[in-house]
């Protein structure tokens, strides 16, 4: 008969050839069982890990994920917020966000912040854009084209839509553009025209489009009226989006006049 480890009160063996190994490997596996399950209640640190891809990271998780793994955290954008897009180029400010309300077109209702997890921006369109001229300078006479550069700048807003958590938001964006910067370009994130050619190729037109308005600023600083003494110091040329036509069309204004 098999000698056990494990004895009643009364010195007598155990039937069973197994019973001593089964028990010892049954405690083994228990102990094992029920420290992985404290493990994985209490004894572990969260550990943020960032996604460029959050809506697919969550489509993508496994069944027992849907149940263990925290979910994603959106980025909350809020009116006032500055960021980039991908193509690296303005930089844009928040200038309000605003959704239908109850599926209907011409009501709209404002919100602060939208969580925001990568979606891309849809059906965005310049809606305005403004050139302000500034005279740095108090010379009556003709002078160099760069008194009119260094207090000028663009400033524009555009609009766009985006799919969030709590369905499509439509948001107005301003950007700006400074006539007198470190660099040449440096209002762009950035121009390279191997990797982003369309950014790089407006901001060559830019730039030449708006050096020609200061050279002609400069040349023509008289005001055409009777009195000579009356010199161009400030001015605005907008442009405004006309939905009834396909393209852009430029409403001039005549500059504000100070003497």
């Amino acid at each position: 008969m098999h000698s056990s480890w494990f004895t009643y009160p009364i010195s007598r063996p155990y039937p069973f050839t197994w019973f001593t190994p089964v028990t010892i490997a049954g405690g083994v596996v228990l102990t094992a069982v029920f420290t992985l399950i404290n493990l994985g209640s209490s004894a572990f640190y969260l550990q943020p890990e960032f996604q460029s891809d959050p809506n697919g990271t969550i489509a993508n998780q496994t069944h027992w994920e849907h149940n263990l793994e925290p979910k994603c955290e959106p980025k909350m954008l809020s009116v006032g917020d500055s960021f980039f897009t991908s193509t690296l180029g303005f930089q844009y400010k928040i200038n309000s966000l605003w959704r239908s309300k109850d599926g209907d077109a011409k009501s709209k209702e404002s919100v602060s912040s939208i969580p925001y997890l990568n979606n891309t921006l849809e059906d965005c369109f310049l809606y305005r854009a403004s050139l302000r001229l500034q005279k740095s300078d108090a010379i009556g006479s003709r002078s160099w084209w760069i008194s009119w550069s260094a207090a000028s700048y663009v400033d524009a807003t555009a609009e766009c839509s985006v799919m969030t958590q709590i369905g499509r938001v439509n948001m107005s964006l301003a950007l700006q553009y400074q006539g007198l910067i470190d660099h040449l370009y440096g209002y762009v994130l950035k121009a390279n025209f191997e990797e982003n050619a369309s950014i790089w190729w407006g901001t060559r037109l830019l730039n030449t489009f708006l050096a020609g308005v200061w050279q002609i600023m400069a040349v023509t600083q008289q005001v055409s009226d009777e009195d000579k003494n009356h010199y161009w110091v400030a001015g605005n040329i907008p442009y405004w989006r006309v939905l009834s036509e396909k393209e852009y069309v430029t409403v001039l204004k005549r500059p504000a006049v100070s003497y």
